[in-house]
């Protein structure tokens, strides 16, 4: 389903899989911190502990898998889905896309907490109960969910469609258990692979833009993204090596901007 192209450049879909990710021995490692403090994302929402139903057992991966041509219609963008490991850059990606706030959106989150006097229900999160929080889960319309400090958040199909509908292309930061949901609905996500270089290039990179780092958190990063491709590799449609964030994010828009004119290769069963 996808070509890789060996080096620093990025990948798209075509043929054989191939590995473009460097092995390394696996070591724990201190969350990144953020203008929102430790507990909170790039976009001011609660970290918490993501669950999603996993069901790409190794007897499931498909070695070939019947696709057809998908024609863009003007009607419905395809999502746009960042896989990645932990400190990659998905979210430097994800932040310089959304500043085109007239073409790029972000599903707004479900929460069971009470809302504040300050929140909009629909605008800052959509406020449910714990037990209609609970029926949507074992309904599978979260395509994640977690809890924290006793409340659950996650990201619907429906506030995902709701981007769609509105026109916009909805770009969503995701594990990629969480693509089987996403995958089966009628949304047709595009799913970017944003993954790291070298290692020693991935050293150059956290020392020119002077960011402090430990060698076992770069070997880590480079270990879960192998792990990634290997359990996930054939649902991408792209990979990026972001050995450069400017030339990344280029790379990601030139891709984003082709999807609206030209022709993709698509599972059958989503233009049937």
């Amino acid at each position: 389903m996808k070509q890789t192209i060996a080096g620093d450049k990025s990948t798209v879909r075509g043929s054989k899989k191939s590995s473009t990710l460097l092995c390394a021995r696996k070591n724990p490692k201190k969350k990144k911190r953020n203008k929102f403090g430790a507990n909170y994302n790039d976009d001011g929402y609660p970290h918490y502990a993501t669950t999603a139903i996993d069901d790409y057992d190794s007897e499931e991966v498909l070695t070939y898998e019947e696709v057809a041509l998908y024609y863009p219609r003007a009607n419905h963008k395809r999502p746009i889905v960042l896989i990645g490991p932990p400190n990659i850059g998905r979210h430097e990606l994800r932040q310089r896309l959304m500043h085109d706030s007239e073409r790029f959106a972000a599903a707004i989150p479900h929460t069971s907490r009470p809302r504040k006097d300050s929140e909009v229900d629909g605008q800052d999160y959509h406020f449910i109960s714990r037990s209609q929080f609970e029926s949507d889960i074992l309904c599978r319309k979260f395509v994640e969910h977690g809890e924290y400090e006793k409340a659950y958040y996650g990201t619907s199909v429906e506030a995902i469609r709701s981007v769609v509908n509105s026109g916009k292309i909805c770009v969503l930061n995701l594990h990629p258990q969480s693509l089987k949901i996403l995958r089966n609905s009628d949304l047709k996500p595009y799913v970017v692979f944003v993954a790291p270089p070298s290692l020693e290039k991935l050293r150059q990179k956290r020392i020119k833009n002077n960011e402090s780092f430990k060698e076992e958190e770069l070997k880590d990063i480079i270990e879960k993204a192998r792990e990634m491709e290997d359990k996930y590799g054939h649902l991408f449609d792209m990979i990026i090596i972001n050995t450069d964030t400017d030339r990344a994010y280029n790379q990601l828009l030139t891709e984003i901007n082709s999807l609206e004119r030209e022709p993709q290769w698509v599972p059958a069963s989503w233009v049937q």
